[in-house]
């Protein structure tokens, strides 16, 4: 979940509440190990917009941004902060 969000924020309303949950506000990778092993997770965007959907039909939402690598390397590079940079 930490890979999946980190560094996207959605805006604060004048009144205190948010923006809804759009697709640029949570991160996809499209890398077939992610998507084969993970269940469509890399997905993600599509999850947050349409929660009612089954795994197997999670499509690619192309406004959402893309992690640079698939999960695996994105979960290790999270133990090493000075390699976000």
């Amino acid at each position: 979940n930490y890979v999946e969000h980190y560094g996207l924020l959605r805006e604060q309303r004048p009144d205190g509440s948010y923006v809804r949950v759009a697709p640029r506000h949570s991160w996809n990778s499209d890398h077939s190990s992610s998507n084969l092993f993970l269940y469509h997770l890399q997905r993600h965007s599509d999850h947050h917009a349409n929660p009612l959907r089954r795994y197997q039909t999670l499509r690619t939402m192309e406004e959402a941004p893309q992690l640079p690598a698939g999960y695996a390397v994105m979960i290790l590079l999270s133990f090493v902060p000075p390699l976000w940079r």
